[in-house]
């Protein structure tokens, strides 16, 4: 089924690399408010971009409407996109500014935890929104201190937070895992992960948490950028997965049902436009089309069978953050 048929608002022209490249000099990448293309590779299509540029931020799923909340040179904003439309709305502005916070949505709500403040120092607070009120409220902060870069996903009716920087956006990375159960408003320190790490991907899938992939500060070895950990639930510990196949950290992170997808990121060869698709059973990655540029700090989520990618940052290490979202038709357990 073609991505275009079920996407309301998208628009394709195909035009070949070659006619982009003679007229316009520089590899393709979609700007803001630009006409949405057929890319390089024709998996990938766009839809309406988001309403700001932004960098270094996550996204979470109600109900069919993405929420993608704080970031680079969107601080302080709330954005939801409806995927039945293909429309972006503002919504409450975050209680104060943040950047590189975990989000995650459980039962209805997005949570929000950790992050780093608009002089880059992470911090413990964490916030839940309720989209029906349109409003946040604070939660208890995080039991072991303030971090950022940190990983955050829903299981099995709790937000577990796990990683991050304790510093600034050079670090320390930390191992630190905790949950929190809305039942009791409280959270519970957990056993660590195996390898401390900031700017990871953490997602659910197939009733475990997989992290993967990070770095602490200068340090992008393949120990932290290729490392696949897993946690269960039920034994409360941790065991080692199959490493990523290309190691990087910074990457775009969402769950597809029985799998997890990381996509982009930042690493030792600058930046990367890698898809890569875990399946926690079977312990097995493969390769999903790549993304028609490279990215690293985008958001994603994954909803119906469509994988989005929303905004991120087109220069490794730094900041140039863009408006783009792109998506891509996959076939999930």
């Amino acid at each position: 089924m073609n991505v275009q048929s079920r996407l309301p608002g998208v628009t394709s022209v195909t035009i070949s690399r070659r006619t982009l490249t003679a007229l316009l000099g520089v590899p393709l990448l979609l700007r803001p408010g630009s006409t949405a293309l057929e890319q390089v590779d024709p998996a990938w299509q766009t839809t309406a971009p988001i309403p700001a540029p932004g960098s270094e931020f996550s996204a979470a799923v109600v109900d069919g409407v993405i929420y993608v909340a704080g970031g680079f040179d969107v601080e302080s904003r709330l954005f939801a996109f409806d995927t039945s439309t293909a429309a972006w709305t503002e919504r409450a502005a975050l209680p104060e500014p943040r950047h590189h916070a975990g989000l995650a949505a459980l039962d209805g709500y997005v949570y929000l935890a950790g992050g780093h403040d608009h002089e880059s120092q992470a911090v413990d607070t964490c916030w839940r929104y309720d989209p029906a009120q349109d409003a946040w409220e604070e939660l208890p902060p995080l039991p072991q201190g303030s971090r950022g870069a940190l990983g955050l996903a829903a299981l099995d009716g709790k937000v577990y937070a796990v990683g991050g920087s304790s510093g600034d956006l050079s670090g320390p990375a930390t191992a630190d895992c905790a949950c929190f159960d809305p039942a009791t408003m409280a959270w519970t320190a957990l056993e660590p992960m195996p390898t401390a790490r900031e700017h990871l991907a953490v997602a659910a899938a197939s009733g475990v948490l997989v992290a993967v992939g990070g770095r602490n500060g200068g340090d992008v070895g393949d120990g932290m950028a290729g490392a696949t950990e897993v946690f269960d639930t039920g034994t409360a510990s941790w065991s080692a997965g199959s490493p990523l196949p290309v190691p990087r950290s910074g990457m775009g992170v969402a769950s597809a049902v029985e799998e997890i997808i990381v996509i982009g990121g930042e690493g030792i060869e600058g930046l990367y436009a890698d898809v890569s698709r875990y399946d926690p059973v079977a312990n097995v990655w493969d390769a999903l089309p790549s993304l028609p540029a490279g990215r690293h700090g985008a958001a994603a989520a994954y909803v119906d069978g469509l994988l989005y990618v929303i905004g991120g940052s087109t220069l490794a290490f730094d900041i140039q953050s863009v408006a783009d979202v792109s998506v891509l038709e996959i076939d999930a357990g």
